[in-house]
């Protein structure tokens, strides 16, 4: 089954590069041909619209197509619709984009869901996957950059639909590869979000875990790109060159917590890193040096990674098989909702608060889960010795 597992794992590999490329050259396209610098951020807009919307449908459709199938479905149609994209007038380009991202809203939690079936070492997996994904986007936007600033936003876009158009092929090959295609619900059928909702809030483990994740989403908007730029600017009062090293900061930090756990025998205790995002938050807010801020940002993406591995791992244990697609497609949703939430939050905040405060404030919102992680924990503790 290891072989299925990697098979996957390059078909997301592929798909993922693929995506920051054609978001890259896409934000860029729309600016350039629209001079509106709203049209180029509506774009993570569409992708958001796209992705929560396709947590409405997911329990649907996994009630009548097998994991498989929705991958290799969903991947093909990203494929043609970036093919449409490629051909289409501007004004068209946003509506593809929302459709490109509804699709893309099934493959991460059909990965998810596979991980439990492909592999006996959850963990490992985990941390392969997060770790990997975070090591594309911090590769492929500089990179990204590079292609669109060199030679067109067109050669981008068609380099992303190859990467598409491979992504596919591995994705068939890797259906062909499993010893049995499943369905997510055997005898069940026309099962919606309502459905999966009431399973989250029936399991004890399935609600907490979600509750943590949703929470986590809210407050993670703390530490987005933009807000980083406002905290350069108007804080450090130092050169915005500093940006990219912030966010490089954050994202290395996701990978060696990806390579620890890789190695590690058993998680992190969930409440532990969220004290740690506590401690980088107040830093944060309360420093006036580029240095510290870099250690704050990379202790905060340390302690995200520890926790995005964990809650994963804890969920693929202690869920069945059969329930985990429609645990995490509840999970997308109310993570996409509650991530725009908190981005317009903070976002007004910073508007009209010093942007030190608004750190301060993002620590004591971040307060709550170490409560809920400690919660989890304990959970944990009793099901491993039972």
């Amino acid at each position: 089954m290891m072989k299925s597992f990697y098979l996957l794992l390059v078909s997301q590999w592929l798909a993922n590069i693929g995506d920051v490329l054609y978001i890259v050259a896409l934000i860029a396209l729309l600016y350039q041909q629209t001079g509106s610098a709203l049209a180029a951020a509506s774009f993570p807009i569409a992708v958001t619209i796209g992705m929560t919307v396709s947590g409405l449908f997911f329990a649907r459709v996994l009630s009548r197509f097998t994991l498989g199938q929705t991958l290799l479905v969903t991947q093909l149609l990203k494929t043609v619709l970036l093919g449409a994209v490629i051909w289409s007038e501007s004004i068209l380009v946003l509506g593809l984009v929302v459709l490109i991202a509804f699709f893309d809203g099934f493959a991460r939690p059909v990965q998810a869901s596979f991980i439990p079936r492909l592999t006996t070492n959850r963990q490992q997996a985990n941390s392969l996957v997060q770790g990997s994904n975070q090591f594309i986007q911090l590769a492929m936007w500089p990179l990204g950059t590079m292609v669109v600033a060199s030679f067109s936003s067109a050669l981008a876009l068609t380099i992303a639909l190859i990467l598409f158009m491979i992504s596919t092929i591995v994705t068939f090959q890797f259906v062909r590869s499993l010893d049995r295609d499943v369905t997510v619900e055997d005898g069940e059928s026309d099962i919606s979000l309502k459905d999966s909702l009431a399973f989250v809030c029936t399991a004890p483990f399935a609600r907490l875990i979600t509750v943590f994740v949703t929470f986590e989403s809210f407050v993670s908007t703390l530490w987005i790109s933009a807000l980083l730029l406002v905290y350069l600017e108007r804080h450090l009062h130092i050169d915005t060159g500093w940006w990219g090293t912030m966010n490089a900061s954050f994202l290395v930090s996701m990978i060696l917590a990806s390579a620890y756990l890789y190695r590690a025998k058993r998680n992190s205790p969930l409440a532990v890193s969220s004290i740690l995002s506590v401690g980088a938050a107040l830093l944060f807010g309360v420093t006036s040096h580029i240095v510290f801020a870099l250690i704050a940002l990379a202790v905060q993406g340390y302690a995200t990674q520890l926790r995005i591995i964990q809650t994963n791992t804890v969920l693929q244990e202690t869920t069945s098989p059969s329930q985990l697609p429609y645990v995490y497609s509840v999970q997308q949703t109310a993570y996409t909702l509650a991530f725009s939430i908190g981005s317009l939050t903070f976002g007004m905040l910073a508007d009209g608060l010093p942007i030190a405060i608004v750190y301060l404030i993002g620590a004591a919102l971040t307060v709550p889960l170490v409560w809920l992680g400690r919660q989890i924990d304990l959970t944990e503790d009793v099901v491993q010795s039972a």
